[in-house]
């Protein structure tokens, strides 16, 4: 007799969810595999609704992914349980185990490079290197903690 253990349950696919329906329904032919791609048939493409932007929102295993019609995907990080808003034209995601920063047409803004970034406003987003997330509060909300914080512009440049 065997029994399945926790790492293994980190093997199994994950169906994608709908975020343009009231109910969360599963998008048929669309699955986050275990190794954290999205695979995303033709089909499952053509039956999303995108927004004026031409981006449509699915959720696969605890990931959120914004999606255009010619298949391209973006993991990004869950903000107020959805995917991060695009703030100043950009939303966050993380990339090798890094914060960047994307357009509209899922196009890096520069090289994801932080631990952690801050959603930009007036053109600029605070940093940090070193810090790392905090102990969740009775909210679920997670601070991030330490680590040197910097601001940055929209090309990622450093500022004073």
């Amino acid at each position: 007799m065997s029994l399945v253990t926790a790492p293994a349950l980190a093997l199994v696919d994950h169906p994608c969810y709908r975020m343009d329906t009231d109910t969360f329904k599963i998008l048929e032919g669309c699955k986050r595999a275990s190794d954290g791609t999205l695979i995303v048939a033709e089909t499952a493409l053509a039956q999303l609704e995108y927004d004026a932007d031409g981006l449509a929102a699915v959720i696969a295993g605890k990931h959120h992914y914004y999606l255009r019609r010619d298949g391209r995907h973006l993991a990004v990080i869950t903000y107020d349980n959805g995917p991060d808003y695009f703030e100043e034209g950009l939303a966050r995601a993380w990339v090798d185990g890094q914060i960047g920063y994307y357009d509209r047409q899922l196009q890096p803004a520069f090289a994801a490079r932080f631990d952690w970034g801050w959603p930009f406003k007036d053109g600029i987003a605070e940093v940090c290197q070193g810090c790392a997330p905090g102990k969740p509060d009775a909210d679920g909300h997670t601070a991030i903690e330490g680590g040197k914080h910097y601001r940055i512009d929209r090309q990622g440049k450093i500022l004073p």
